[in-house]
């Protein structure tokens, strides 16, 4: 009956350290992705910065030409 148990023990205690070890990695591919979202993120940031600036560029050039 001890054996038994002990068994029930193990395979559960396996069990655990595999759902733990599948968790951990999903956690890691999140956080890359994570990361990379914040890459695009600043880009998309980046360029409507740029945007804006040749929006005015062509604004005071349209005003200076009026």
């Amino acid at each position: 009956k001890i054996n038994e148990i002990s068994s029930s023990i193990a395979s559960a205690v396996e069990q655990q350290s595999a759902v733990t070890e599948e968790i951990s990695g999903n956690m890691h591919t999140a956080s890359e992705r994570v990361e990379m979202i914040t890459g695009n993120v600043k880009e998309i940031a980046e360029a409507t910065e740029q945007i804006n600036e040749a929006t005015h560029q062509v604004r005071e050039i349209s005003q200076a030409i009026a």
